[in-house]
């Protein structure tokens, strides 16, 4: 299992508790309200944070985009080149046999390049 690194900061919304008290009189706020996906006007106390989810540290969106932009991209273009490759099967394109060896070369690449790299960070 590769390790994932994570860069916490502190939860300046909850001030580390993990538990939103920003709204009025020491409720949660409506942010962290439509987060836990509750209707009402009447205040809630004691909802976990949505911005750290209740942990009391917060990752940047950034950093969470980051992570999973290169995985998602790689599944992507690996499935998308598999759908592409049965089409062509089932109508039998002239040119099966040329994309056939474009897409296991491209899907070689993709795999080895994401196995390979998480071994040498």
């Amino acid at each position: 299992m590769q390790e994932i690194k994570a860069n916490l900061y502190p939860c300046r919304h909850c001030n580390e508790s993990g538990t939103c008290t920003s709204g009025k009189d020491g409720s949660s706020c409506q942010a962290c309200v439509k987060q836990h996906e509750l209707k009402g006007k009447q205040p809630h106390f004691g909802l976990a944070c949505g911005t750290c989810n209740g942990i009391g540290q917060a990752e940047p969106t950034t950093e969470r985009m980051n992570k999973r932009i290169k995985p998602m991209l790689a599944l992507g273009i690996v499935f998308l080149v598999l759908i592409f490759t049965f089409s062509l099967a089932v109508t039998k394109n002239q040119y099966f046999t040329e994309f056939l060896a474009f897409a296991g070369t491209l899907m070689g690449s993709v795999t080895a390049f994401y196995f390979s790299h998480a071994k040498n960070t």
